[in-house]
């Protein structure tokens, strides 16, 4: 799953770390722009890419399964990294744009 959000990169950055905290995972930092996690979703333990790169129209995140738990259906794998996908973007809306409201 890949989408641009109008939020800078550091942003973005800190809200990977925040989700994947959040969620037990345990990860690792690949490069300056890609995270391996292993996290459980739905009960499934998988492993996961999250990259983040900055573009000119904002800031783009791509998440990927890299290996599922064994059994995970393809329908599953789909819902399992829309769900960290979203995670991180209902992140980034609960943080920047909610709490800023709020203030």
């Amino acid at each position: 799953m890949k989408t641009t959000l109008p939020y800078n990169r550091k942003y973005v950055i800190f809200a990977v770390y925040e989700v994947l905290d959040k969620n037990g995972a345990e990860y690792e930092k690949t490069d300056a722009s890609t995270i391996l996690a292993e996290m459980s979703v739905y009960g499934n333990l998988s492993r996961f890419s999250v990259s983040v790169n900055e573009q000119e129209t904002g800031t783009e995140i791509t998440v990927t399964m890299i290996h599922p738990c064994e059994g995970l259906s393809a329908s599953g794998v789909q819902r399992s990294v829309t769900a960290v996908a979203d995670s991180i973007l209902q992140y980034l809306e609960n943080d920047l744009e909610i709490n800023r409201l709020k203030a």
